[in-house]
């Protein structure tokens, strides 16, 4: 019994033993696995021995039920046991480039890859001969080979054009003669290239059936079934109207609302009539080429060529709501998109594209001639003019769309290749042989959201005719070559991919090599061979970016799991095929796994490669084409600030002025009851609102000081749903640039629901602004006391005069009391533009609060200029007419002087158009004005200066040849000597060439960051002066008389009035009437509608009792009087 005990302890000690020594070894493998997939993502020592870095690893290894144990590995070289220590996460490690490279040809994965590349490649070289075969129709044939020609000829290709033997049968029979010819089957071509308006599974180019029988070194450029799902218009808008029930796309605008005819012809009405008279209606004929109109169904006279189109097909898109203008044209970007693999998707974009300026909705959004940017040129305007971030997003942005489009568009394209095969129960065809080169035209609104407003499946690839087709044609050609040599490309990855997937812990095996149940899956050889081709692409990219995969995938994960919900909601498990469920764990190596499944491994394998690129990029010299790449560079690059945005809507976000936490939403709400409502008005700097903020008050007012001329305004909606926009429901909703004139200023930001297609403006919140005058709070003057004589040439904060004085300056030896005196004994001066400067009488020059400024007098050197009164300038304007052309600042003399000749101002009108007066100074004088130039329409649109002329001149005859009449033309900036060559001219030519002709100068303006509104440096307003110095010579030649404005006006550019520009002077504004004490309500109202002929005669104060409106303005008013001064004193 002894024994037997003895035995039996003998036994389980021995067993015991060997099972710790089991488990010791196996946990002693398990943490040699683990140092050997840690060993790439160390970080090198700085220690340059060559000395083994201590290492400690605490393992808990968990021994099944019978408890847990703790496994320590003893240093090398130590004879006993130390804990290693991780610092911060991180072990370092030293490891030599030679032992790293013996490591993975060591690996089972890296041999398996290895051979599964060679024998790929050594597939392709079975192939006969490098050629290319061409078909497709005769028309695309001759406008699109000749690029593929190059490209291909670059490569050592033969390219074989349909002879005109067999030309009839590529082009206009099916491919059933091709395949008489042994073509279709054959192996003496690499490459089938299919120039045609199809998909290429017909007629022009190959059979459906034929597409499966392809060799695996065979490639044709057609991806079956992307004309029905993006090309064709109708199938576009189908796509594109699906993705809005995708739930991660209902906030996301892919395209514009659309709508295909005749189908959708009613539904399309009760829209369109229920959004309104602002919407307009782009509708596209569905055919290559068709044309193109834009209605508003709510006018009649579009409703009646709407009715054709309920029997007509064609597509209605939401003409673009607010877009982006550049240089006051709307511009799309035609971006090449090469994709060269479907489900798991793979898409390139090339750096380089086009960017066309277009005419506006009035002309049908047709393309300018000669007017073509490349990418290079529209990223440096954006750059430019909104900053570098926000450049690197829009490109970012564009990038997104364009994948969201793709990724939309794979599912019905598979569905398509399910219709490959005879029975349900056969393998799916996945289209490993094809490759598409695809055209997105995409515009852009005016915060920089791109939409995809068509895709081409058969790019055009002509050069153009216009003075840019040199430009167009190498962009083309570029992506043609670019593209080429990725599909053609031989270089071995096998060993990058293999080093990616030892080094990342992603729980994936691959079949034949490691693959476990507790793997999350198993790649198939059909997956491998897609790692491989991608990573072979990727490296031999030349100008083309990654789409996808890249670095940044993982941000499509809610729209890939949002689509795979939505297929399983629309088809049975059984209807989809296997590799594309999601989560499918595949034992066949001949399947392969969808986009979905392999999203995960394929960011972390990118993130991986971006890795290790960018530390071989940083060793490297700079690419020849890295400023090319640099277009798309930032694609796969880590994005800004930390976000996560999949598209950011809004990039002036992302500025790095905005991340100021005062520019950041708060939380938003859900309740629609404060829908409307305003969570909080901001300003920069701080203006105190009247009565304090509240969401519920809508009207608010506020005082600013004087020395407040720009102010950055923004606020945020209290509801998710909605935003605050300044100005109007399409205006910016970030902070932005204000000006505020001297007066009131009014600011409205309004609330808009932004759920809808067009946003619905709910509620608007208006501030009154009222900035002080430089004379708010003037003491009266004392003419008794002594003051100083302060000169003011510039501000010093605007020297536009280089090497003179800035700020008051004090005149010496000069009393105010003297200089009054001495003034009237000036001689007059001979010419409007003599140089000047502002005096202004202060108790001391060096502090401006004891300035009166209301005494400031403009005082051209060594003259004067001869005061007018009004009775006097009524008998010298008396039988003349006055036309005035030029910008609202030649309006504002204009109505002074109307002012000025009637005693008041019973009609303005802000007009931008032609107004003629004849109703001044007792029916004695006419004064018209032709608005020039108008800005607001594109530069190819806007009335030639020549025109303007001629419309002012025909609207104000009869007109003497004589000084009688008398022409004043004038501008802020614009005017130039071409205006007046072409003024001289056409004078001359209607007989008007002995008229009186003057011209005021340019003026102030510009000097403000404001949105909108172009803003010169201080470089640029200096070349102003000169530019103004040199019209107002090149006038006098002509025998024009002139007055100078630009001095004074830059001298006081801080006492600008309201206006973006930052450039009036003058304001006018409505004056309600004094009603007298001693007459009755009714009749002084009677008198002020009705005024009789006896009332306009009376005296000069009861004619201002009954003025409408008054100008107002100190520095409009003294150049005006110098105007009167030459027209009746010269």
């Amino acid at each position: 019994m002894r024994y037997l005990r003895y035995k039996l302890s003998r036994l389980c000690r021995s067993r015991l033993a060997n099972f710790l020594l089991s488990a010791l070894g196996l946990a002693s493998f398990s943490l040699y696995l683990i140092y050997q997939s840690d060993s790439m993502m160390l970080i090198q020592s700085g220690d340059k021995s060559d000395r083994t870095l201590e290492r400690t690893l605490k393992v808990d290894w968990i021994l099944g039920d019978s408890g847990a144990g703790g496994l320590i590995i003893p240093g090398a070289g130590q004879p006993k046991m130390d804990r290693l220590n991780l610092e911060d996460g991180t072990v370092k490690k030293r490891k030599s480039q030679k032992d790293e490279k013996i490591a993975i040809e060591d690996s089972a994965i890296y041999k398996h890859l290895q051979q599964l590349e060679s024998m790929l490649l050594e597939q392709a070289k079975t192939l006969k001969a490098r050629s290319v075969e061409v078909r497709g129709q005769a028309e695309v044939i001759d406008r699109d080979l000749p690029l593929y020609e190059k490209a291909f000829t670059k490569q050592g290709f033969i390219v074989r054009r349909p002879t005109n033997d067999i030309d009839a049968d590529f082009v206009s029979n099916s491919t059933i003669d091709a395949k008489d010819n042994g073509l279709v089957s054959s192996t003496d071509w690499m490459i089938l290239l299919c120039l045609a308006f199809t998909d290429g599974d017909s007629e022009e180019c190959l059979d459906r059936s034929s597409f499966t029988k392809l060799h695996s070194g065979q490639k044709i450029n057609r991806i079956p079934g992307i004309r029905n799902v993006l090309w064709k218009k109708d199938g576009f808008c189908y796509t594109m109207n699906q993705a809005k029930r995708i739930p991660a796309l209902k906030k996301t605008y892919l395209s514009p609302m659309c709508w295909v005819m005749p189908s959708q012809y009613d539904q399309f009405l009760g829209v369109a009539d229920g959004l309104g008279d602002d919407v307009r209606w782009v509708f596209k004929s569905t055919s290559p080429g068709g044309n193109i109109q834009v209605l508003q169904p709510t006018k009649e006279r579009d409703y009646a060529r709407l009715k054709e189109f309920r029997f007509k097909k064609a597509v209605a898109q939401q003409y673009f709501p607010n877009p982006l203008l550049v240089f006051g044209m709307p511009v799309n970007i035609r971006a090449y998109v090469l994709i060269t693999s479907i489900n798991p998707l793979r898409a390139f974009i090339h750096s380089e594209g086009l960017v066309h300026f277009r005419h506006d909705y009035q002309r049908a959004f047709k393309k300018i001639p000669n007017r073509t940017w490349y990418l290079a040129q529209f990223k440096h305007y954006l750059k430019y003019n909104f900053g570098s971030d926000a450049a690197k997003i829009v490109f970012q942005n564009l990038a997104t769309v364009i994948v969201e489009t793709l990724l939309v568009a794979e599912s019905s394209l598979v569905a398509h290749f399910g219709r490959f095969s005879a029975h349900p129960w056969d393998e799916h065809y996945r289209c490993k042989n094809c490759f598409q080169l695809l055209g997105f035209d995409i515009i852009f609104n005016s915060t920089l959201h791109p939409m995809v407003v068509e895709v081409n499946g058969q790019p055009h690839l002509q050069a153009n005719s216009d003075t840019t087709g040199w430009a167009s044609k190498t962009i083309k050609q570029n992506a043609v070559d670019d593209a080429i040599a990725i599909l053609l490309s031989e270089t071995k990855v096998a060993k990058d991919v293999a080093l990616a997937l030892e080094h990342l812990h992603l729980n994936v095996g691959i079949l034949g090599v490691n693959c476990h149940s507790y793997n999350q899956m198993c790649l198939t050889q059909e997956d491998l061979e897609y790692l491989l081709a991608t990573r072979r692409e990727t490296v031999n990219r030349g100008s083309y970016q990654q789409l996808y995969p890249s670095s940044t995938s993982l941000k499509y994960n809610s729209l890939l799991r949002d689509i795979q919900h939505f297929l399983t909601s629309q088809l049975q498990l059984d209807d989809i095929p296997p590799y594309n469920r999601q989560g499918a764990l595949l034992t066949s190596p001949t399947l392969r796994h969808g986009t979905s499944d392999l999203q995960h491994v394929l960011a972390n394998l990118e993130q991986y490669y971006w890795s290790v690129d960018g530390k071989r990029q940083a060793e490297s010299p700079v690419s020849e084409d890295a400023s090319v790449q640099e277009n798309f560079g930032n694609i796969t690059s880590h994005r800004l600030g930390g976000r996560n945005d999949v598209l950011i809507s809004n990039v002036f976000e992302i500025d790095p002025m905005y991340r100021d936490p005062r520019y950041h939403r708060p939380r938003c709400s859900d309740d629609p009851l404060v829908l409307s409502e305003l969570l909080d008005f901001r300003t920069d700097p701080a203006i105190l609102l009247t009565p304090t903020f509240d969401p519920k008050v809508t009207e608010y007012q506020a005082v600013v000081p004087h020395e407040v001329a720009l102010i950055k305004v923004w606020g945020f909606a209290r509801s998710c749903d909605s935003e605050a926009r300044l100005e109007d429901r399409y205006g910016v909703s970030r902070p932005s640039n204000y000006t505020l004139g001297v007066g009131e200023n009014r600011i409205s930001m309004l609330v808009v629901d932004i759920t809808h297609s067009e946003p619905w403006v709910v509620n608007t919140y208006s501030v009154i602004v009222h900035r002080k005058s430089i004379t708010d709070g003037e003491a009266d003057f004392d003419e008794s006391k002594t003051h100083q004589v302060c000169s003011l040439v510039q501000e010093c904060n605007l020297q536009f005069l280089q090497g003179s004085s800035c700020g008051l300056n004090l005149v010496p030896d000069l009393t105010w009391k003297d200089y009054i005196k001495s003034k009237s004994r000036l001689p007059l001066c001979p010419s409007g533009d003599i140089q000047g400067e502002w005096l202004v009488p202060c108790h001391r020059c060096m502090d401006r609060s004891s300035c009166y400024w209301r005494q400031s007098q403009w005082q051209p050197k060594g003259c004067r200029y001869l005061a007018i009164g009004q009775e006097e300038l009524q008998k010298c304007l008396a039988g003349k007419t006055l036309l005035f052309i030029g910008d609202s600042t030649n309006r504002g003399i204009m109505y002074y002087l109307m002012e000025k000749l009637n005693g008041t101002l019973t009609e303005w009108d802000k007009t931008h158009n032609i107004k003629v007066y004849h109703n001044l100074n007792a029916n004695r004088t006419t004064v018209s004005f032709a608005y020039y130039p108008q800005f607001w329409l594109a530069a190819s649109e806007r009335p030639v200066f020549d025109k303007a002329l001629y419309q002012l001149v025909r609207h104000s005859r009869p007109l003497e040849n004589s000084n009688n009449t008398v022409l004043v033309v004038g501008g802020v900036h614009w005017l130039a000597t071409h205006h007046l060559k072409v003024l001289q001219k056409a004078l001359e030519r209607e007989g008007l060439s002995k008229i009186r002709k003057m011209m005021k100068s340019l003026g102030a303006g510009f000097h403000q960051p404001v949105d909108g509104i172009h803003c010169l440096s201080l470089q640029e307003q200096r070349k102003i002066f000169y530019h103004n110095r040199g019209i107002l010579d090149y006038a006098k030649d002509l025998s024009f008389d002139v007055l100078d404005t630009f001095n004074m006006t830059m001298a006081r550019y801080r006492e600008f009035l309201l206006g973006k520009c930052a450039c009036h002077f003058h304001r006018v504004n409505e004056v309600i009437p004094k009603i007298s004490a001693t007459s009755s309500t009714i009749q002084t109202l009677w008198h002020y509608l009705r005024p009789s002929p006896d009332d306009v005669k009376t005296n000069i104060e009861d004619k201002q009792q009954r003025a409408l409106y008054h100008v107002t303005g100190e520095i409009n008013a003294v150049y005006s009087e110098i105007l009167i001064s030459r027209i009746c004193g010269a």
